[in-house]
Order: C-alpha cells, then sequence, then structure tokens
C-alpha cells in the first residue's frame, strides 16, 4: 500500500470486520516461475537477527521496538556492503499486518498464515487470525524462486517508527521521508550510499477484494518482479 489500502482500514477496524475475515478466506491461483533453490541459497540475512525478550512487552516478532533505529540502520547497511547485497528497508510497527505478511512471502511460507497484529488507533491491542490461501496450483515453486532471490539480493532490516528512538529520523537520512505518505510498511531499498532508490508499489502486487472475505496477501511473481526493479533502483 505504501499500504494506503490496509491502513485504511486498520485505523478504522472494527470487532465485525475482524470477525468477519477471521472466518473468511479466498482462493487465489498462482503458477510457477522458476525451480525452487535449495534451502542453504535462500537464507535471508535479517536485521535484527533476533529480539530482546526485556524490550517492552517482549511480544515483538519482527521489530526491535527499544533500541535506536538509526544504529539498526547503519548496522544493516554495513551488513549490506559486506555481503555485496542491496539494503531492503521495511519502515513499519509491530502491530502492522502487513509488514507481518511481507515478511512471511518473502521467506517463502505459503498455505496457511497466522498473523498477530494490531492497529493504529490501538497499537499495543492484539489479536490473533489464521488465514488458508487455498491455491488452485502448488505455487511451491513460486514461494522458493521469492525466497532464492531475496536472499541473494538483499540484507532485510526492519526498522520500527511506533516506540524505538530515531525510527522517522531513518526516513530523514536515506531521503525516503517524502514517500512515507500516511501509511505503513513503506518497503524500499537504498543505494551504496544509504540513499533511497525505490519502494515497493503494494497497490500492483497485493492481492485482495473489497468486499469481507478479502486476502491479505501477495501475487508471487508480481512481487518478485517489483524486488527486481527496486533492486536494478539501488544498483544503477
Amino acid at each position: 500500500m505504501l499500504a494506503r489500502g490496509w491502513l485504511a482500514i486498520s485505523k478504522d477496524l472494527s470487532l465485525y470486520a475482524v470477525a468477519g475475515y477471521v472466518c473468511l478466506a479466498t482462493a487465489y491461483a498462482q503458477t510457477s516461475v522458476t525451480p525452487p533453490q535449495s534451502a542453504a541459497s535462500s537464507v535471508i540475512t535479517t536485521i535484527p537477527a533476533k529480539l530482546d525478550r526485556g524490550c517492552r512487552t517482549g511480544r515483538a516478532t519482527l521489530y526491535d521496538e527499544c533500541s535506536d533505529q538509526l544504529l539498526l540502520f547503519e548496522t544493516a547497511r554495513r551488513r549490506a556492503d559486506a555481503e555485496n547485497k542491496v539494503l531492503l528497508v521495511s519502515f513499519g510497527a509491530e502491530w502492522c499486518i502487513w509488514c507481518h505478511v511481507f515478511a512471511r512471502y518473502i521467506h517463502g511460507e505459503t498455505t496457511r498464515f497466522e498473523y498477530t497484529y494490531g492497529s493504529a488507533r490501538e497499537p499495543d491491542t492484539r489479536w490473533t487470525s489464521t488465514i488458508f490461501e487455498r491455491e488452485k496450483q502448488d505455487v511451491t515453486a513460486d514461494a522458493a524462486a521469492l525466497r532464492a532471490y531475496v536472499a541473494s539480493s538483499f540484507v532485510v532490516v526492519h526498522i520500527d517508527e511506533q516506540w524505538a528512538p530515531n525510527g522517522l529520523a531513518v526516513l530523514e537520512k536515506s531521503g525516503a521521508a517524502a514517500m512515507a505518505g500516511d501509511g505503513i510498511p513503506l518497503i524500499f531499498a537504498v543505494d551504496r550510499g544509504g540513499r533511497y532508490a525505490a519502494h515497493l508499489e503494494h497497490d500492483i502486487v497485493e492481492v485482495r477484494r473489497d468486499t469481507d472475505d478479502w486476502y491479505r496477501g501477495y501475487d508471487r511473481r508480481r512481487l518478485l518482479t517489483e524486488l527486481h526493479r527496486v533492486y536494478a533502483a539501488a544498483t544503477r
């Protein structure tokens, strides 16, 4: 969207909408694009690699909600340089469901997705929902290809905008602030100098419907194409 569509929903999230999407799922057909690669070649470098369970409630799974985010960003930049990869920034928050959706997809998950999320209005409130991707065709190869590409091309850093210090400062320093809009996640790549290069166009890659049973997922083939575009912009 820059998750604009999702943010509008999350800010006005009602118990009825939550219950409706938990109970219903939808089907999407996807076809293979490349053969799967080995698990060893598909390990994604993610920063932070692990979280401090003493930070706030200790429930976070993606975002370090306590550490200085500028330091985290610089650590990730050095790691990307060391691995000769592009740094991909997922600027978001632990409550943001699309932040979790993106992480699950790039890590190659399929079929069954369990998400714990909240809303912008109640960032400490959590719901947990399980959604089933009832694909008509086997998406294993698509999922493996997506994960393999991210693993070989990017270091992924999660930058918290909600609680940790200097989250917004990362956007300012990288030059991505103008792209932030009013929604999260903002998923963008930086060049070797740490400057904004391009961001993911969520409206192109999301799979959703304008009904209560909309599915929060991605078209993997389109997502892979978008990530190729973002990578190219960062390596010009």
